[in-house]
């Protein structure tokens, strides 16, 4: 799963970059999405714009702190969500999704779990 490609990257935060670490920061955007808008086959050229603008901020996140765990300046606010967080994905990441909608925390439960799952015809 790789959202971006390295040339996307370089041209947005012009820094070398390895392929494990793109498939990794968009692992971790990838686990942040709530259930319902998540797409396996996603890709470089297919995934919305807020998961790839999201997943390049949390590899620049990765790279500047070294250990991403680091992330912890408290509180987040994404639209109408406002939580307390100490987290290994970027606030920044966090708030790329919130505002377009597509972040796991925040939703109502029914809107990140609710599977619709047929029983009979």
């Amino acid at each position: 799963m790789s959202f971006f490609t390295i040339e996307e990257f370089y041209n947005k935060y012009s820094q070398e970059v390895e392929q494990w670490q793109i498939e990794t920061a968009c692992e971790m955007i990838y686990s942040q999405v709530g259930l319902r808008y998540r797409d396996l086959t996603w890709d470089a050229t297919s995934c919305p714009t807020a998961i790839k603008n999201a997943s390049m901020e949390q590899l620049r996140f990765m790279l500047e702190y070294d250990i991403p765990c680091l992330d912890n300046r408290g509180e987040i606010k994404a639209g109408a969500m406002v939580s307390n967080l100490i987290s290994d994905i970027s606030n920044n990441s966090l708030r790329i999704l919130g505002n377009a909608g597509y972040l796991y925390r925040g939703n109502p439960l029914n809107q990140n779990m609710g599977m619709n799952l047929p029983f009979g015809d």
